[in-house]
């Protein structure tokens, strides 16, 4: 399949629920007020440390990649996350197409939920996801391998519309990790190696960059 020449992965910058989850896994669940549960969390901001991590991350593209023809399409998520990294990216003359085919993973009735909540209402739920994190599905939720299908159709677009073309995508941590499965070809065993890793360099990080050349 025919492919964009250059293609260049951002993941957003941190966000509200970033720092809520952060803070949960520590043992502050303080974040997960009434207020933050009944917004979706494709309304989560970016915090001021999200903000910055965009400008850097703009600045890096810059830099190495230089702006005189900027990029031939630029792709954001839909949610408001993705939507102002990308703004704040400040791609010379951009124009943003967004995909939801990009959206963060749904990961259903855990989604908005404390660390407390989920180990409390979900164990056995969550112990399968230590087995086969490739496969597993939150309760009425959505596996990895799930979102490998919305990526294959990103896929689709990037070979009709962008052939031989410079395009640069902002999205989620894990939607970024099933691009670089299916574009690598990797196999379930090398995911699970790459997943259970505690090395930082093995992880995607807010504002990460990947570049497809």
């Amino acid at each position: 399949m025919s492919m964009p020449n250059n293609l260049i992965l951002i993941r957003h910058g941190e966000s509200e629920g970033n720092v809520a989850n952060a803070q949960s896994r520590q043992g502050d669940h303080s974040a997960f007020t009434e207020d933050f549960r009944n917004r979706h969390s494709a309304l989560w901001r970016l915090s001021e440390k999200g903000k910055e991590q965009a400008k850097i991350a703009g600045e890096w593209l810059k830099k190495n990649r230089g702006e005189a023809e900027g990029f031939y399409r630029c792709y954001t998520s839909e949610y408001v996350r993705a939507m102002e990294t990308a703004s704040l990216l400040n791609i010379k003359d951009a124009l943003w197409y967004s995909d939801f085919y990009l959206r963060e993973r749904n990961w259903g009735d855990l989604d908005r939920m404390s660390m407390e909540e989920r180990e409390e209402k979900f164990a056995e739920s969550l112990k399968e996801r230590e087995i086969e994190p490739l496969y597993w599905t939150p309760p009425n939720g959505e596996s990895l391998a799930d979102v490998g299908l919305r990526v294959d159709r990103l896929f689709q677009t990037l070979h009709r519309e962008c052939e031989g073309k410079d395009v640069v995508v902002v999205c989620h941590g894990e939607v970024m990790r099933m691009i670089q499965v299916r574009l690598e070809r990797m196999s379930q065993e090398s995911f699970n190696e790459l997943d259970s890793s505690e090395d930082e360099k093995d992880k995607i990080h807010n504002c990460q960059i990947i570049w497809y050349s």
